[in-house]
């Protein structure tokens, strides 16, 4: 990662060089389940893969999860009572395609992103209604081709 000013520059494989400026950045303190020593992040939009974002990690940025408001799967998403939704925004990690070829989204264990400190984590939800592989039905709008960049 190149430091040009206040931006820093990384370079990723599915979005070439990108430059990133501080306010842009989530900081993780205990990482993603999995990736718990990665703990910068930055979110990325692309117009011909949304309502799909990207979320980069700026330590290995070849590392990127495919994230989805859960509001796009289930209209009655419920992260709990406490939750603030003018501080914060929710996104579900998306696998493209699991071991049977199928889309599916970690429900159970949403990221939530502060907007307002730029700190992010991921949570696991106590419900059991939520499951960590829920099978997105691929519409005819959308295939998992037009998301991989």
């Amino acid at each position: 990662m190149e430091n040009t000013g206040s931006a820093k520059i990384i370079k990723t494989s599915q979005f070439g060089e990108i430059a990133v400026e501080p306010h842009h950045i989530f900081t993780f303190d205990n990482g993603l389940l999995g990736f718990e020593d990665l703990h910068e992040f930055i979110l990325i939009s692309e117009e011909e893969t949304e309502p799909f974002k990207w979320l980069i990690s700026l330590e290995m940025p070849e590392i990127g999860f495919p994230v989805l408001s859960p509001w796009h799967i289930d209209f009655e998403y419920d992260p709990g009572d406490e939750f603030n939704f003018e501080r914060f925004v929710i996104f579900v990690i998306i696998t493209l395609e699991d071991e049977n070829g199928r889309m599916t989204a970690n429900m159970k264990a949403p990221i939530i992103l502060d907007v307002e400190k730029q700190k992010g984590e991921q949570i696991i939800l106590p419900k059991d209604k939520y499951l960590p592989d829920f099978v997105i039905p691929i519409k005819n709008s959308v295939s998992k081709e037009s998301i991989q960049t």
